[in-house]
């Protein structure tokens, strides 16, 4: 009940309440974060953006989950409410560690990290029943990852759609991919942004899952690796990645699966961009936190990497 009467002082923008100390602190774009300290208690609070993504409860699920299994790999939930309060809010214990700020650069902090996923793809649906939803963005074939890409491409009109993502589009669409057979299905939290992976006394663990749900685990990796945070992590890096999740993990068709997915990912980007540079000037992707004053150009910069790289990529496939 403490809990919930401190979260209509933190709603309020409050910095303290009887013992409670209140902060904000900086993070996504669709979410309000702050932590609330008294003596023998430290809690992140996160109010989400309300949409059909239910943001807090997917976390919520997934933080349960990753208790129920006994992993220190996320911080513990406390709380949901997704009723009282204007958004949605989300509980949980405060978690501290080293952030990672940047992609690694050695082996030992890959290495890391790959063990770190692989830790949360131990969890499957024999082992929780808290979480109810499927990956918001997750693919398990060629066919649901290249759905991926039109769901995008549905919602830019044709009218919006250069010459060159239409040229993209269409060496999409003649690229012959492999098949494999039917893909694990694991807890996947498919937010790769470093921020969110840190080093704590126990290890490695991760916040933010508010994508988090059901899924392939090999798409995680190449939804890391076609991610704009990654996008300085040398090709041979890549390499090295996969082998070494395909070791911790014994999946012998991951391999297989991470490089298709990274050249749809690749493709998702570009069109994910496009439509960003269209819908939001029209007031189409509200967000919680106001976006910064030069995100066109930024964005029109990594839509033609994106483009070009995906391109490129097709066009030495072809040759």
């Amino acid at each position: 009940m403490s809990f919930r009467k401190l979260l209509e002082h933190v709603e309020r923008g409050e910095s303290h309440w009887q013992e409670w100390q209140i902060r904000r602190i900086d993070g996504g774009a669709n979410n309000l974060l702050y932590r609330a300290t008294r003596p023998h208690d430290d809690l992140a609070i996160k109010f989400t953006i309300r949409d059909e993504r239910r943001r807090a409860k997917r976390e919520f699920e997934a933080l349960s989950a990753i208790k129920q299994a006994g992993l220190a790999i996320a911080p513990e939930p406390v709380l949901l409410d997704e009723d009282h309060y204007h958004n949605p809010v989300i509980v949980q214990q405060w978690l501290e560690g080293e952030v990672l700020t940047t992609p690694p650069e050695d082996d030992a902090t890959w290495s890391g990290l790959i063990q770190h996923y692989a830790t949360i793809h131990t969890v499957t649906p024999t082992t929780t029943s808290t979480v109810q939803s499927e990956a918001f963005i997750n693919a398990t074939s060629i066919t649901t990852g290249r759905a991926l890409v039109q769901h995008h491409v549905d919602h830019l009109p044709t009218t919006a759609r250069p010459v060159s993502l239409i040229h993209l589009l269409e060496q999409f669409a003649q690229w012959e991919a492999p098949e494999w057979p039917t893909a694990p299905r694991t807890l996947c939290r498919v937010d790769s942004n470093c921020p969110n992976f840190l080093r704590g006394s126990d290890g490695w663990a991760s916040v933010d899952w508010e994508n988090s749900g059901w899924g392939d685990p090999a798409f995680e990796i190449a939804e890391m690796m076609a991610h704009p945070a990654y996008q300085t992590v040398p090709h041979t890096r890549w390499k090295w990645v996969i082998e070494t999740y395909v070791q911790y993990t014994q999946d012998v068709w991951a391999r297989t699966r991470i490089q298709t997915y990274y050249t749809i990912m690749r493709v998702w980007w570009g069109v994910r961009f496009a439509r960003y540079l269209y819908e939001i000037p029209q007031g189409l992707d509200p967000r919680l936190v106001e976006r910064s004053p030069t995100w066109q150009t930024e964005m029109e910069e990594k839509y033609q990497n994106y483009l070009a790289q995906a391109s490129q990529l097709f066009s030495s496939s072809m040759r």
